[in-house]
């Protein structure tokens, strides 16, 4: 993780239970994005929101040869005060490569890479973990 990225995790409101949860903060590679609300806001800015499913893979497998999984969980993601967005490629399947927070400059940049379906790149002055639940 750069200094850009911590730094701007650092802002992200509750960003604590993503680490109390995890246990650091991860990449959420091959977590999949299942919903994304897109809401006008009284204000100038809109706000997104983002649901992920997430999870630890081992290194164990199962009796089909799949990585077994920990600490399964949904994540809630709000983006207010949306600045800039580029979204593309929604699909029925959305696993992401990797999601990465920086900084910019007042705003925070966050960047969906796509191994298929959704990419995207918001900037947003505030970002908040809404909520994290626990699943499986």
């Amino acid at each position: 993780m750069t200094s850009s990225e911590n730094s701007a995790i650092s802002r992200i409101i509750n960003s604590e239970a993503v680490l109390q949860h995890f246990g650091y903060w991860p990449d959420f590679h091959d977590a999949e994005i299942t919903r994304v609300i897109f809401e006008a806001n009284p204000g100038y800015y809109p706000s997104v929101t983002v649901l992920l499913s997430a999870f630890e893979r081992t290194r164990e497998t199962d009796e089909r040869g799949y990585y077994r999984t920990i600490k399964n969980c949904d994540i809630k993601f709000q983006f207010n005060n949306i600045q800039e967005m580029e979204f593309g490629n929604f699909s029925h399947q959305n696993a992401i490569l990797c999601l990465v927070f920086e900084e910019a400059e007042k705003s925070i940049r966050c960047t969906i890479d796509a191994a298929t379906g959704l990419e995207a790149v918001i900037v947003a002055e505030e970002i908040v973990v809404e909520s994290l639940t626990i699943t499986k």
